[in-house]
């Protein structure tokens, strides 16, 4: 079984620096962590008010750390503009439109972008910073940005909420197998992530044959102009 009272004790710190590191590019697990913290405060906790306030706590510590972080790269998008950008799509999966994706979404919905940006993988990470490259102004950065950390991370709450009893007997499962549910665990997102960069050298590759020389595209501009 989970250690109820471990979590209870530490969640809200655990969550808080799990968060942070989040918000400033870390590939930390964020969501499993507060599904796993909501779990296991519903599990040790029986009065609805005792349960309330605990939530309300984590929840706080959340939309602290997340706002710290993302704070950071607001900063650095207002003060050094698209350098940071480009900088932030370093730390994305999808680094090749991580930018021109963003800056569509931006277009579209402006600084509201914030609020269901944490539900799009790697969207939060450069429209913070391309809020700050926009000189949005920061009482407008932090209703939203807040506003969309506590819809984020409440979500992650109430599903560890409502999954309580399934995710201990997953975690209990988890306790008997041992080491071999660690190695597992370990293994998956590195093999996504091998995935990801093989299939980067592949598109990167496609591409570079693709090109064409400037002889060559004279010689075909030339080609159709001798056909018409």
């Amino acid at each position: 079984m989970m250690s109820h009272e471990l979590i209870a004790r530490y969640g809200t710190l655990v969550v808080f620096l799990n968060v942070l590191g989040s918000s400033l590019g870390l590939p930390l697990p964020s969501i499993p962590t507060l599904i796993t913290v909501g779990a296991g405060i519903a599990l040790v906790t029986h009065a609805a008010s005792s349960t309330l306030l605990h939530f309300s706590t984590i929840l706080g510590a959340a939309v602290i750390g997340g706002f710290l972080g993302d704070l950071v790269w607001f900063q650095g998008g207002k003060r050094y503009g698209k350098r940071t950008l480009h900088t932030v799509c370093k730390l994305s999966p999808s680094r090749d439109a991580c930018v021109t994706t963003t800056e569509r979404f931006f277009g579209r919905w402006g600084v509201r972008v914030l609020i269901v940006a944490r539900f799009v993988p790697g969207l939060s990470l450069v429209a913070v910073p391309l809020c700050g490259a926009m000189a949005v102004r920061m009482r407008s950065f932090v209703l939203h940005d807040c506003a969309g950390i506590a819809l984020w991370a409440s979500i992650g709450l109430a599903i560890g909420t409502l999954f309580a009893s399934q995710i201990d007997v997953l975690f209990a499962l988890v306790a008997r197998l041992g080491w071999h549910a660690l190695i597992v665990a370990g293994i998956v997102p590195v093999l996504y992530l091998l995935y990801r960069y093989c299939r980067r050298l592949m598109l990167a590759s496609a591409l570079g044959k693709a090109r064409i020389s400037a002889g060559e595209l004279h010689a075909l501009l030339a080609n159709l102009r001798d056909r018409s």
